[in-house]
């Protein structure tokens, strides 16, 4: 499910793109309610009496002691079908105060690629306006694969039916970042968790919208008959899904819906989401329903689901530390360890977590981390490869590429066993990357960098340029040939994006 990113000179080329971010109009624009009064109560008397006593009535499971819930998984049908499904995912977050709300979910209405952002600066509700995070919103934009759809979310419901709960629910004082999921294939689900994945820290909660299997004929997924057996059948089918979920498995996700065929439209949020949190997370079943009992003798029927995932820490974000000299030095030996086990017996040995086992790795290298490999003889390359966005826990990060330095850089043939004693190791941890909006804050030897322009991104490691010895515009030249575009490509209309990198290196031999 991931993607590897193969670097010559540790370079990266990606497929892909995103729009311009565009100048920002600071009008304010309101994105009105669209389905209030027909999947909702419209009037905010009627609305907010029903949402009060449907978290007054909800009685999911306890999560004394689990720790804090930093994403939910709920429901968006019409609140006669799921409300009291979405109560039970709400519940905990009764009297919570959060700096930001992400609310993801699928789009029914437009085909694009990607995630979607809005360009409005509030959205209303029958309880009123919510206004968007501004900057968040534009931080999404210079990111790859996200854009402006214009007019996707006017009739969207999935991301309104979760904004009143959020309003009766939560303190006051947050603000909303409201994002759309198109169509993706493994790949481009990665590149939109990478994306989202700077805005997530313990002042953000992330909704999930979405429900579960459609069956019927209206749906035309007919797996069985509609006969007495069905609503259980129907079960088993979303439980087969949440089974992955719980396991936070995205490729058997992924998987599941292939052999299956199960018509979920919470499945592209639930794929960002398993790339996005990985393991870092506790997913727990807080509920599930059909709208069966409510449409009676209709063969036609929804699965919803609520679920909380949870953590006694932050979801890691936009600020990463630097990792202290112990850390970096454990680091160094996990990529040793990872590299003798690949070449003396092959790749298949090596699986991050043998090599933990038995090992207590501190919080810091749990967190998800860009990270490179690189070995060297003397001042010769020998291998390169490494993550540029932070899609894996950085101690798997750094194990997987380790193994991918050594023997599956298509530049070299594979280290042989004889080479080691002579080899360097050297561990690349990177920080995230940061827009910048002119190429003049690009500071050569110090900062990592990705060109984008014209659906052609490029990257270069902090060192690359002191070691050809180019200056900044020479870097850029070299960096937009490697994208595929002329040498001077990067002087107009080109973003750029910045990073840096902690290094640790040492003889394999050591």
């Amino acid at each position: 499910m991931r993607v590897l990113f193969l670097v010559a000179w540790c370079w990266l080329l990606i497929v892909g793109s995103a729009d311009a971010a565009g100048a920002e109009n600071a009008e304010k624009r309101v994105r009105p309610a669209a389905v209030a009064g027909s999947w909702y109560p419209g009037q905010p008397e009627e609305l907010r009496a029903y949402l009060e006593n449907q978290l007054s009535q909800a009685e999911p499971p306890s999560l004394a002691g689990r720790g804090d819930v930093r994403a939910v998984l709920v429901p968006h049908a019409g609140y006669r079908f799921s409300g009291p499904t979405a109560a039970l995912g709400f519940k905990p977050l009764v009297g919570k105060r959060f700096k930001r709300v992400v609310v993801m979910g699928p789009s029914h209405h437009g085909d694009f690629a990607g995630l979607a952002v809005s360009d409005a600066t509030h959205f209303a509700t029958p309880l009123g306006e919510i206004p968007l995070d501004g900057e968040a919103i534009r931080q999404l934009r210079r990111a790859e694969g996200v854009r402006v759809v214009p007019g996707v979310d006017r009739n969207e419901h999935s991301l309104e039916m979760q904004l009143p709960w959020l309003q009766v629910a939560l303190e006051p004082g947050w603000q909303l970042v409201p994002v759309l999921v198109g169509h993706a294939d493994a790949a481009g689900f990665a590149r939109a968790a990478a994306a989202l994945r700077p805005l997530l820290s313990g002042e953000t909660l992330l909704v999930l919208s979405g429900d579960w299997t459609h069956y019927g004929p209206n749906y035309g997924y007919l797996p069985f008959p509609p006969d007495d057996k069905a609503a259980e059948r129907l079960k088993q089918l979303d439980l087969g899904a949440w089974e992955r979920i719980e396991r936070a498995d995205a490729k058997g996700l992924y998987a599941y819906r292939e052999r299956t065929g199960i018509t979920a439209c919470a499945f592209g949020p639930m794929m960002v989401f398993l790339q996005l949190s990985g393991r870092e997370l506790t997913a727990t079943l807080a509920g599930m329903a059909t709208s069966g009992p409510v449409t009676r003798e209709n063969p036609n029927s929804v699965g919803y689901l609520a679920a909380w995932f949870v953590s006694a820490h932050p979801l890691a974000g936009a600020t990463h530390g630097e990792l202290t000299q112990e850390e970096m030095t454990q680091l160094h030996g996990l990529a040793r360890q990872a590299l003798q086990l690949a070449v003396t017996r092959g790749p298949e040995a090596v699986t991050a977590q043998a090599v933990v086992a038995g090992l207590t790795l501190p919080e810091a290298l749990k967190q998800p981390r860009g990270a490179f490999v690189t070995l060297k003889r003397g001042e010769d390359l020998r291998g390169c490869i490494g993550y540029i966005a932070p899609v894996k826990p950085l101690y798997e990060a750094v194990v997987e590429n380790a193994v991918n330095a050594a023997l599956r850089d298509h530049r070299f043939r594979p280290v042989g066993p004889d080479e080691l004693p002579g080899l360097n190791l050297e561990v690349s941890v990177l920080s995230p990357l940061t827009p910048v909006d002119s190429f003049r804050e690009i500071e050569v030897g110090r900062h990592g960098m990705t060109l984008s322009k014209m659906g052609r991104n490029a990257v270069f490691l902090p060192e690359v340029a002191p070691e050809q010895g180019w200056n900044r515009e020479q870097t850029l030249t070299q960096l937009a040939i490697k994208a595929g575009l002329p040498g001077d490509a990067w002087k107009e209309n080109a973003r750029f994006e910045v990073f840096t990198a902690q290094k640790w290196t040492a003889p394999y031999a050591q």
